[in-house]
């Protein structure tokens, strides 16, 4: 497949992957004067139950609307589909090839502990290393330097083109000009997972989560 065509089909699969998350992990605008119930609980039929709510194993709409909720990508998308910050509060592209995302200082997991750059990195690498057998990384990955030879296990997940510059700037390194990169991070296979993945997890969204299959998730 070239260059373009692969550029082509990844658009339009962004474009699906963000049709499906778009506006889930958006905080409410509370106009003024208005005051809150001290309980805040909202209630939401997902479908279906979801396979996973690990984001690089989420596979179906009910899942990935779970995890899109639960974690943030480096850039989000409001409600107009415009790509806005998200743990990332500024990004450029300093060569054809290459990005550089500055993290938010207050970015925190649910624990309390800050998101840091080498989250992103364990999370990436994660993603297209063939043991997981994520749904999604022979897709996505390709467009990150090396990942197409890492899902294809001829090069260790070590080698994807990404990097922690410091604590709170990752260096992303793509094969070719992959303009659409900003758009990329909202969709859930790119957001972190904390160390190890379980059913009951850290997480960087708006939403908690506890969960059991056929149970409900809290």
């Amino acid at each position: 497949m070239s260059h373009n065509k692969s550029l082509r089909v990844a658009a339009a699969a962004v474009a699906l992957a963000l049709a499906g998350t778009t506006g889930f992990a958006m905080a409410a605008q509370v106009p003024a004067g208005v005051k809150l119930a001290a309980k805040q609980e909202l209630t939401r039929n997902t479908g279906s139950e979801p396979e996973s709510l690990d984001p690089v194993l989420a596979e179906s709409v009910p899942a990935n609307t779970i995890t899109a909720d639960l974690f943030e990508g480096l850039t989000a998308t409001d409600s107009f589909g415009k790509v806005v910050p998200g743990v990332a509060e500024s990004w450029k592209q300093t060569s054809p090839t290459t990005w550089v995302f500055k993290l938010r200082k207050n970015a925190k997991w649910s624990d309390g502990s800050a998101v840091t750059a080498s989250d992103f990195v364990y999370g990436w690498q994660r993603f297209v290393e063939p043991k997981t057998a994520s749904p999604y990384a022979s897709t996505y990955g390709i467009f990150i330097l090396n990942g197409k030879e890492i899902t294809e296990g001829k090069k260790p997940a070590s080698a994807l083109g990404v990097k922690a510059v410091d604590k709170y700037t990752l260096e992303v390194q793509t094969p070719y000009p992959v303009p659409f990169m900003p758009r990329w991070w909202p969709i859930p296979s790119w957001h972190r997972c904390p160390r190890p993945p379980s059913t009951s997890l850290a997480r960087t969204g708006p939403s908690r989560a506890r969960w059991s299959p056929t149970a409900l998730l809290r």
